[in-house]
């Protein structure tokens, strides 16, 4: 009959041969060691070279470590097409688009986004004609907790940087007076303005197929400065929004596709990661 054996981690305390084989059994990410008897001690030698010793009868607890996984990241490249539906509601204005980001980190993200608008009205009280562009800059803050190592989907909040040019300008326009029975024509020249403001950001991402992204946000748009006149403000703000208003509410709707270039670091507590 052959001898019972010891795995090189383990040891008996007491010098004395195990009645049994060693059983190993894993409950909520420890690893539990026992006799089959229950009544041989046992220890286990740590990482420090200090054995940890049970009383007899009594399994031993190892804690397991924290991990960490590379996960795939590189630069994600959208269209916001909820700009073309705003045709529908506001057929005077067209707007493009283009959305990307960068991961930086296991839950920072780089995010810029840059666009251009086009306006164009025409009533019988005035008409007006106005384009420009506009950039965002800032981060996102991925909270979603990750179940596998692969996953890409994000809930996220952030903060933009916004800065738009726009050149506007009213062509003709007809101020008209019941009282008085009168009316005064006029017009106002091409004037350029620039706008700076402040967005915060909510949204969710997730990957509908591999690499590619359905996004969906919420961004409320707070004005640090206008140059824009007082007494004809542009319709359009791009990037923005209406040119009379110091706060705008606004949601996007993006389709994505990241293209991958490097890996992150992402470190999974053990306790934590189920």
């Amino acid at each position: 009959m052959k001898k019972d054996t010891i795995p090189a981690t383990v040891k008996d305390t007491t010098h004395r041969p195990l009645s049994n084989a060693l059983k190993i059994k894993a409950a909520n990410d420890t690893v539990i060691l026992k006799t089959k008897s229950g009544k041989d001690s046992v220890a286990l030698k740590t990482k420090s070279g200090k054995d940890s010793i049970a009383p007899k009868g009594k399994p031993i607890v190892a804690k397991i470590e924290d991990s960490t996984y590379l996960s795939n990241a590189g630069i994600r490249i959208g269209l916001d097409i909820s700009r073309f539906a705003l045709l529908y509601f506001q057929p005077y204005r067209t707007d493009i688009t283009v959305q990307a980001d960068v991961r930086l980190g296991q839950k920072i993200y780089g995010a810029i986004e840059t666009g251009w608008n086009r306006t164009s009205h025409s009533d019988s009280n005035y008409t007006y004609k106005g384009s420009g562009i506009y950039s965002t800059i800032g981060i996102d803050y991925d909270f979603m907790k990750k179940t596998e190592t692969t996953e890409q989907n994000m809930l996220y909040g952030g903060i933009r940087y916004g800065f738009a040019h726009n050149t506007y300008e009213v062509p003709t326009y007809l101020i008209t007076s019941d009282y008085w029975d009168a009316s005064t024509q006029g017009s106002y020249p091409k004037t350029s303005m620039t706008a700076h403001w402040i967005e915060l950001v909510f949204g969710l991402r997730v990957e509908a197929a591999k690499n590619l992204f359905l996004g969906w946000g919420v961004r409320e748009k707070i004005m640090i400065h206008s140059s824009a006149s007082k007494a004809f403000p542009p319709i359009v703000i791009p990037g923005f929004g209406s040119g009379s208003k110091r706060s705008q509410f606004d949601m996007t709707y993006t389709v994505s596709y990241m293209i991958p270039m490097y890996k992150v670091k992402v470190h999974v507590p053990k306790d934590k990661k189920k």
